[in-house]
């Protein structure tokens, strides 16, 4: 089912609904009732714009996937490894700050960060597809 985002970026999902208006799960964008609005800036559906391939999270934000991989004493089996790197999703306009805190890193044991082989900071904005490499503060770093 085809996701629709209105002008205020609000993003209707039909696999929820909206049970603000009694709209129920699994109800197309295209059934939605004429008189339904946004619920977050009350723009009739007309103003709403279809999504076409772009993946999201379970509360409707947009969503990217990065690869990453994690060196030495950063490593972690479940989250970030050394070999083929691990996938996790994001939400769009995460940065790698972000990124380090969601696989539970403490920030001051990370000492370089690349992003597709090119060293970057923490704020640094990650996008789909990224690939991430983590390395620890080591010997004389």
């Amino acid at each position: 089912m085809d996701r629709y985002q209105c002008r205020c970026q609000y993003v209707y999902d039909p696999i929820k609904g909206d049970p603000t208006q009694g709209i129920a799960p699994k109800t197309p964008f295209t059934a939605l009732p004429d008189s339904w609005v946004c619920p977050l800036c009350g723009l009739a559906k007309n103003f709403f714009v279809r999504e076409v391939g772009k993946p999201t999270s379970e509360q409707g934000h947009p969503t990217i996937k990065v690869s990453v991989k994690c060196f030495t004493t950063l490593r972690k089996a479940d989250t970030c490894d050394m070999g083929e790197g691990t996938e996790h999703q994001l939400f769009e306009g995460a940065t790698v700050h972000d990124l380090v805190e969601k696989l539970h890193i403490p920030m001051e044991a990370v000492m370089l960060v690349f992003v597709n082989n090119t060293e970057v900071d923490f704020q640094t904005v990650l996008k789909n597809g990224d690939r991430v490499a983590l390395s620890p503060k080591t010997g004389g770093m």
